[in-house]
C-alpha cells in the first residue's frame, strides 16, 4: 500500500498534455488556452464618452451653442469649435476638436443653449484609444483557463477561435453481475448501477467526455474484450468494482495479459483502499472500488488529477483551514476523507458531520458540501482543531 501524496505523485508523472485543437471561443467554457493571445488592435480602438453628456471644447466662457448629438455608433466628421457642444451618449465616439465630456447633470440647457453650473477639468469623462489594451499587447497567456470573462475579452478583440488543449475522452466498464440499469428490475440480489451515473456525472463535471458506462458481466474474457475496446477509443479507461481479491475480481488479472504496466494497487486511504492504476500503450487506466463512496472519493482524489493534467490545468485543488466542529477519528491511521457540511461563522470556516462514512453511503455525500482531511499520522481530531478541507465542486 502507498500514500495518498506518494499515488498522486505517480499519476502525475505517468499523464501527458493532450495535443492542441482549434474551437469557436463560446465551445471553449473551461479548457486550457494553448497558446499566447495578443492583441491586433487598441482596445477601445478609437477615444468615447464615458457617460452620456455634452462633447466640449473647455474655453473661458461657461456657455456653448449645441450644434448636434452623436449616437453610439455615429461618427462626426468635423472638428468641433470652441463655443460649441454635441449631445453625446455613453460609449459614443469622441468628436474632433472637443477635449472633455461633461455630463447632464451638471449643465443647464435652455432652448439649444448649453449652460455649465459648476468648473469642467479638462479630458473629463473621455475614455482614451488604447487605454486598456493597445496593440500587439499580450493579452492571455498560454495555460490560462478561459472562463466566460475571457470570452468576452476574446470576443472584444475580434477572436472566434482559439487554441486549447483537448479534454480527454472517458470510458467508464462497470462490473458486477448483480447490476441492472437504472430502470431494470430489482430482483433478489440485484442492485441498480449508480456508479455508473455517479462516474459518468463526475467525468463531465471534471471537464472531460465521458463516451460510455456498460455493465459488464463477472466474466474474465469478456472484462479484457472491453478494456481492450475502451483502450482504443479513450484516453482513460475507469473500471469500477473488481479490483479487489475475490473470487471473481479479474482487473488485475486482465491488466496482467494485455501487458499493461501496473503502477500501484492499493491506496492508504478510507474510503477507497483497492486502486488500480496502470498505463497501456499511453493510455491510463485506473480501477476503483465497487462501493459508491469510495468509488466516487477515489475518483475526486486521484482519477481528477489525471484528468486536469491532460487538460493543461493545475492537477491540485486550493484547501483552506477549517475548524473541526464535531470530534473526528483516524482508528485505522490511513489518510482519511470525511464528508462533511463546512459553515462559516464570524469569518471562520467550521466543518460538521453530515451522515455515517460508510463507503457504500451515498446519502452522506449528498448531505455534504466539503469535505475534510485527516492524515495517517493524526489519530484523532477535536472539536476546535483546525484541518485541511475545502468545499466541493
Amino acid at each position: 500500500m502507498i500514500k495518498a501524496d506518494e499515488a498522486i505523485d505517480i499519476i502525475i508523472e505517468n499523464t501527458s498534455i493532450l495535443s492542441e485543437q482549434k474551437k469557436y471561443i463560446l465551445d471553449c467554457i473551461d479548457y486550457v488556452l494553448a497558446e499566447d493571445i495578443y492583441s491586433n488592435e487598441d482596445l477601445p480602438s478609437f477615444d468615447k464618452s464615458a457617460m452620456d453628456g455634452y462633447a466640449i471644447k473647455i474655453n473661458d466662457g461657461q456657455e456653448f451653442e449645441i450644434i448636434g448629438t452623436i449616437k453610439a455608433g455615429d461618427y462626426y466628421n468635423e472638428e468641433l469649435q470652441s463655443g460649441k457642444a454635441l449631445k453625446i451618449m455613453t460609449g459614443a465616439a469622441f468628436p474632433k476638436g472637443a477635449d472633455s465630456v461633461i455630463q447632464i447633470e451638471k449643465v443647464d440647457v435652455i432652448d439649444n443653449k448649453l449652460i455649465i453650473k459648476d468648473k469642467v477639468e479638462k479630458g473629463l469623462n473621455v475614455i482614451k484609444k488604447g487605454c486598456q489594451i493597445k496593440l500587439n499587447d499580450l493579452v492571455l497567456k498560454k495555460g490560462t483557463v478561459i472562463r466566460p470573462y475571457e470570452i468576452g475579452l476574446l470576443a472584444s478583440l475580434g477572436y472566434d477561435k482559439i487554441k486549447v488543449y483537448k479534454s480527454p475522452d472517458v470510458s467508464l466498464l462497470i462490473t458486477g453481475d448483480e447490476l441492472v440499469d437504472i430502470n431494470g428490475k430489482l430482483e433478489n440480489g440485484k442492485i441498480r448501477n449508480s456508479n455508473g451515473y455517479s462516474l459518468h456525472a463526475l467525468v463531465k463535471n471534471s471537464g472531460a467526455n465521458p463516451l460510455s458506462m456498460d455493465i459488464v458481466k463477472d466474466d474474465k474474457e469478456i472484462l479484457k474484450k472491453s478494456i481492450l475496446d475502451a483502450f482504443e477509443k479513450s484516453d482513460i479507461v475507469i473500471t469500477s468494482g473488481g479490483a479487489s481479491v475475490g473470487d471473481y475480481d479479474f482487473v488485475e488479472d486482465v491488466l496482467d495479459e494485455i501487458g499493461a504496466d501496473v503502477k500501484f494497487k492499493k491506496i492508504k486511504i478510507k474510503p477507497g483502499k483497492p486502486v488500480v492504476f496502470a498505463k497501456y500503450k499511453e493510455k491510463l487506466f485506473f480501477g476503483l472500488p465497487g462501493n459508491p463512496l469510495s468509488s466516487i472519493n477515489v475518483f475526486e482524489q486521484f482519477v481528477k488529477m489525471a484528468i486536469f493534467k491532460m487538460m493543461g490545468k493545475s492537477p491540485e485543488y486550493d484547501y483552506i483551514d477549517v475548524i473541526a466542529g464535531d470530534n473526528f477519528e483516524n482508528a485505522k491511521r490511513r489518510t482519511i476523507y470525511f464528508y462533511v457540511n463546512i459553515e462559516k461563522h464570524e469569518g471562520k470556516y467550521y466543518a460538521y458531520k453530515s451522515g455515517g462514512q460508510s463507503s457504500n453511503s451515498l446519502k452522506t455525500i449528498s448531505n455534504s458540501n466539503g469535505l475534510i482531511i485527516l492524515p495517517e499520522e493524526v489519530e484523532n481530531v477535536k472539536v476546535g482543531d483546525f484541518i485541511k478541507g475545502r468545499f466541493l465542486s
